[in-house]
């Protein structure tokens, strides 16, 4: 693999300072990229800023959260005024709230769409501003794979990253005339602080997901952002629409309840 295919490039990584995000940035600082990214927490970003250190690229931290969509909107144009161009956006920056359709109040369910839908529109307006003009640049928007398969406790994280993959295949075929690609990465279970979240540290839950899972393990996040590095870079430079699972072969999976297939011969004889 080539690794100078940032160099020279500017890119935005938002909910960079842990998990998937901070795997992105780290990928794309060590392939010559300087990043910006927001968190909402500086001491996670003053960490980043330190593991960057040595690499090809460079990086620059923003407090931000990119609910403030006006302050996100404005990163962007910053970003861009200041070093000329913007070549990648990745929203990333997550919203998670989980509940039972019964019980989750409208305030939670316009939360999972007030960051996983609408800073994602604003972003990618941003974004399309700068990159139609200069004739280039790559946006990847992460889903999940909730937006792909029904699941419990999910329906509004669901049918926000639903739309949010709409959204971004629309947002495609409005840019690729401009030679600008828009991409979804969905990842699965993934090991980061989400899933411990998601799972309260408890590793018997943990084995039950992933157990679940054709690969029988999580991703790391380092395997994702190679996915989304992947499609940043030239190497997709003819890849543009495409909603990418990255989940160990879990949403082609069929679900078959588990049986003994040693006894399926005596089975079919006793019939």
């Amino acid at each position: 693999m080539d690794r100078s295919r940032f160099q020279g490039k500017v890119a935005i990584v938002t909910g960079g300072s842990m998990g998937i995000g901070r795997s992105t940035v780290l990928q794309l600082v060590a392939e010559g990229a300087h990043v910006v990214s927001c968190a909402r927490r500086k001491p996670k970003l003053d960490e980043l800023q330190v593991a960057t250190e040595g690499l090809a690229g460079s990086f620059t931290g923003y407090v931000l959260d990119v609910g403030d969509t006006d302050a996100f909107a404005a990163m962007i144009n910053d970003t861009a005024e200041t070093y000329g161009r913007l070549d990648v956006l990745v929203n990333n920056a997550p919203s998670v709230i989980g509940g039972m359709v019964v019980d989750q109040t409208l305030k939670d369910w316009r939360a999972n769409f007030g960051i996983g839908v609408d800073s994602v529109f604003v972003g990618v307006q941003a974004a399309l501003r700068i990159m139609i003009p200069q004739r280039s640049g790559s946006i990847i928007n992460i889903s999940s794979v909730s937006s792909l398969r029904a699941g419990i406790a999910s329906g509004a994280y669901g049918a926000a990253k639903a739309a949010l993959n709409q959204f971004s295949q629309c947002a495609a075929m409005e840019a690729a005339p401009h030679n600008v690609r828009i991409n979804v990465v969905a990842p699965g279970a993934v090991e980061t602080p989400g899933l411990n979240a998601a799972t309260r540290k408890n590793e018997a839950v943990k084995k039950i997901i992933t157990d679940a899972i054709p690969m029988q393990r999580a991703a790391t996040a380092e395997e994702v952002a190679q996915a989304i590095c992947f499609l940043a870079s030239d190497d997709a430079s003819f890849i543009t629409s495409v909603i990418l699972p990255v989940d160990g072969g879990k949403t082609s999976q069929l679900y078959v309840p588990a049986f003994d297939i040693t006894n399926l011969d005596n089975q079919a004889a006793d019939r």
